[in-house]
């Protein structure tokens, strides 16, 4: 691993913890994470996805709602809902890199590393305590965004990564 891809490994800096408030996730909002998560726990059934790739691709459905959370909650800054608005616009978008419509869930690799180093960007001014708050993921949710980012280029390649960062530094 080189240099930029260590320092790309590290967990991202973060606030110390405030005072949390709870945030019940909408009805609706649950129900879309249901559905979401159905329909690909379907896929993998049904393509046979290798072990690996679906711990990632059913990340999906945990890295929506925990954005739609951070965007509703009164504690995010204006800079960082539109961070995570950003994240939530490309996973619901017809138009991506990989699109869902032409491969399926692997369709939602790309969706998931978006979401990754939006958070990533996110906990630089948002207390790690209001991102825990709203995880609904059975893992650390700081070991996912490691995780996730050191594997992204075996993932979906380093062209498709790039590309993935660079959308997220447009001003």
């Amino acid at each position: 691993m080189n240099e930029e891809e260590q320092k790309n490994a590290q967990p991202p800096v973060v606030r110390p913890a405030t005072e949390l408030v709870p945030i019940v996730l909408p009805e609706k909002h649950q129900r879309f994470y249901d559905k979401l998560r159905a329909k690909i726990e379907a896929f993998i059934r049904e393509k046979g996805v290798n072990e690996k790739a679906a711990s990632y691709i059913l990340l999906a459905p945990d890295l929506f709602v925990l954005l739609a959370r951070l965007m509703l909650d009164k504690r995010v800054g204006i800079q960082s809902k539109a961070i995570a608005g950003l994240a939530v616009a490309y996973f619901i978008s017809p138009i991506d890199f990989i699109p869902e419509a032409l491969i399926g869930g692997m369709g939602l690799l790309d969706d998931v590393i978006l979401a990754v180093y939006a958070l990533r960007r996110i906990l630089v001014e948002v207390d790690e305590a209001v991102v825990r708050e709203h995880w609904n993921g059975e893992q650390d949710v700081l070991g996912v965004i490691t995780r996730v980012i050191t594997d992204a280029d075996n993932l979906v390649g380093q062209k498709i990564v790039t590309k993935l960062k660079d959308l997220l530094l447009r001003k």
